[in-house]
């Protein structure tokens, strides 16, 4: 029986319908940077009329948050009242009309038996499979958690087995993720993230197949069509984001598509300047963006020139980013080839990333056309290679690595106006492959430097994905966090994880928290959005170790954000409104660089 009044379903019921519209914004902005990361990968279906990347994610996003409400249930036939409220406004929410009375009941069992025969791979695998979605998995997580919570706690009645139930979610998207690193990742003796571009490729050609089809069979789960049992006919038809019917009714039949592909209507000017927000929205880098910056004005002043009728020169733009794992480089080599492309400078302006793997064969004379093969993906477009060094061995006996080498540099000479490529990796390794090969020296017209983040960097990350997921971070969990991230940044090596490490830790601070909420006796929004102290989690950290970190006092320096005039505070006060030293204006202090050392205190 329920234990609670009137007024706490009511907001239960809002807090749901939110996580639910959250989860959606979710997929479906995730299917829009799939789409411009991949969408040279969907080739003939994208022009053929296919849905594009963001519908098939809407139709996914259904699949997932059935997939959350039948697991958060006891069962057909046995949800609470509360609950079945709850499954009103899910299926409210996929169809876009109300469902009530008897239909509710059979809507429900329809809910539940759909569901059971998705798997959570079935439900999450573009954010797995997808090398730009992964970075999405904690919000992933959250929205699972989250939805959950709410469904299970509904009636006031939580118990061991509600919370078995919760366990079970997810335990069933951790292994969901372990699955999909176990597919394609394997362990290396120095504990690096391993990185391998072509099995990248290969894994979301697949996951974007299987995204086209498995959002196809969602859709046409739900509608209405001609020679469909009763209940299937009195069912709603599903709607999409906007409101509009993502399929036909029985008296509509579906016809055949012949959309072609949307066409970018942005003035040149607009391409830049949503690309320019891309690159201001990232922590940090502001070396990177000033050149970045630099080579964008320098190119559209060469436009400019050649509209004019005055001559131009054009000189190579093929590029080196060096730099430790995590620190940015694919997501800027994006933001290159959008800039390519919004100038002009390259037709597609599309990024295709490969490394060794995805250039040198495994036998005498396959080589060649393999390197061709992946140079003919990125025509138009920016080949990325990651840890290019590894493409010549120091002691010259590689002669397949030589050969990938050879056919390279001909074709970035040969199609210089039709091809960009950077090459990537260590910065040691980076530098001595560059100066001992006068062919790549003479090609490479830029090199970019891609520094570690540091403590404040990797906090302001960590709070850019816990907004993305609507969480609130209070002054001691900020001072937690941040007296982490200095202890791993000053004990770091070359293979510190940089923003992975930030992820990770967001990860792991989510699942933290949903284990809090689970024994709660009462879910809150409040409690939803807020990750408190004791919910953080830093990588190689134990919890003693990071506690102890946190008991001595400590100072940051916080920069005022309307003249840049620093100022110390005690860093268990971040988060707090300061009035500025020098201009006297308030500013919000949610970060700073600490100013005192501190050593991992011994056990």
């Amino acid at each position: 029986m329920s234990g609670r009044d009137d007024d706490q379903i009511l907001r239960s019921i809002r807090l749901f319908r939110e996580a639910l519209e959250q989860t959606q914004r979710l997929f479906v902005e995730s299917g829009r940077i799939a789409e411009g990361s991949y969408g040279w990968i969907a080739g003939d279906a994208a022009s053929s009329g296919a849905e594009d990347m963001a519908s098939q994610m809407n139709d996914l996003h259904q699949g997932f948050v059935m997939k959350v409400f039948a697991e958060s249930i006891p069962g057909a036939n046995s949800q609470a009242m509360e609950q079945r409220q709850l499954g009103r406004v899910l299926l409210e929410h996929i169809w876009g009309t109300p469902v009530m009375g008897a239909q509710l009941h059979e809507a429900i069992n329809w809910l539940i038996g759909t569901a059971e025969d998705l798997s959570w791979y079935d439900v999450v695998r573009p954010f797995l499979e997808l090398p730009s979605l992964r970075d999405a998995w904690g919000e992933v997580e959250t929205m699972a958690t989250r939805l959950a919570s709410l469904i299970v706690v509904v009636d006031g009645g939580e118990d061991d087995a509600d919370r078995a139930r919760l366990k079970r979610i997810q335990d069933g998207l951790a292994q969901a993720e372990a699955s999909a690193r176990g597919s394609f990742q394997e362990p290396v003796a120095d504990d690096r993230p391993v990185v391998d571009h072509q099995a990248d490729i290969d894994h979301a050609r697949d996951a974007i197949a299987w995204l086209r089809g498995e959002a196809k069979r969602l859709r046409e789960g739900t509608e209405t069509t001609s020679g469909v049992s009763k209940e299937a006919a009195n069912r709603p038809t599903p709607t999409v984001v906007g409101g509009a019917p993502s399929t036909p009714t029985a008296t509509t039949p579906r016809a055949p598509s012949t959309a072609a592909e949307p066409v970018d209507e942005r003035t040149t000017e607009e391409k830049l300047a949503d690309t320019r927000a891309k690159l201001d929205r990232l922590i940090g880098l502001d070396a990177i963006k000033n050149q970045i910056q630099t080579l964008s004005n320098f190119l559209r002043m060469e436009k400019h020139r050649e509209e004019a009728g005055l001559p131009t020169t054009r000189p190579s733009l093929h590029m080196a980013f060096v730099g430790n794992p995590g620190t940015g480089k694919t997501t800027v080599a994006r933001i290159v080839a959008d800039i390519y492309g919004a100038l002009g400078v390259l037709s597609k302006g599309h990024l295709v990333e490969t490394d060794r793997s995805g250039l040198v064969a495994e036998y005498a004379g396959q080589t060649g056309p393999k390197t061709n093969a992946k140079i003919d993906e990125a025509i138009d477009g920016v080949l990325f290679i990651d840890e290019a060094y590894t493409l010549i061995d120091e002691s010259g006996q590689d002669q397949y690595g030589r050969e990938a080498v050879q056919t390279l540099l001909k074709r970035m000479e040969d199609q210089r106006d039709r091809l960009v490529v950077i090459l990537a990796g260590y910065p040691k390794e980076m530098t001595k492959m560059i100066r001992s090969n006068p062919g790549l020296s003479s090609r490479v017209g830029t090199t970019m430097q891609f520094d570690d983040y540091d403590p404040e960097a990797l906090c302001r990350i960590f709070e850019l994905i816990a907004k993305k997921a609507e969480y609130q971070l209070p002054s001691l969990t900020r001072q937690r966090l941040l007296r982490g991230f200095t202890h791993l940044y000053f004990n770091r090596d070359r293979h510190f994880g940089n923003g992975r490490t930030s992820r990770n830790s967001f990860e792991r601070s989510v699942r933290r928290l949903a284990n809090r909420i689970a024994v709660a006796p009462e879910i809150t929004r409040e409690l939803l959005v807020t990750m408190q102290p004791e919910d953080i989690e830093v990588p190689d950290l134990t919890d003693e170790q990071l506690t102890a970190l946190t008991d001595p006092e400590g100072m940051v320096r916080v920069l005022c954000s309307h003249c840049d005039a620093p100022q110390v505070m005690q860093d268990d006060r971040l988060g707090a409104t300061l009035n500025c030293e020098a201009c006297q204006e308030p500013f919000d202090a949610n970060w700073g660089s600490p100013v005192i050392d501190m050593q991992l205190p011994t056990e």
